[in-house]
């Protein structure tokens, strides 16, 4: 969570590297905030397990085999 001390340190520095202009400690103020809260949407949700080996994988190919009845298509019957 964001706390005002954290806005306000934020703002001061902002308003320092500008050459610290008069006037400006709203629009500070209100963009120190947007950084910190886009900095704290943008943290790594922690992530569980790794998968194992097995799983990243790719399947083995389905091996039909000669003789072997192949799956039919089903059409759909319409009511003209």
């Amino acid at each position: 969570m964001i706390t005002e001390e954290q806005i306000k340190e934020l703002a001061h520095s902002i308003w320092e590297q500008e050459g610290r202009p008069n006037g400006k400690d709203v629009e500070h103020y209100f963009r120190a905030k947007k950084i910190l809260e886009d900095r704290e949407s943008l943290q790594v949700i922690e992530l569980g397990p790794p998968l194992p080996q097995q799983a990243l994988e790719p399947p083995a190919p389905t091996v039909i085999e000669p003789g072997a009845p192949t799956p039919s298509k089903r059409r759909s019957r319409k009511k003209k």
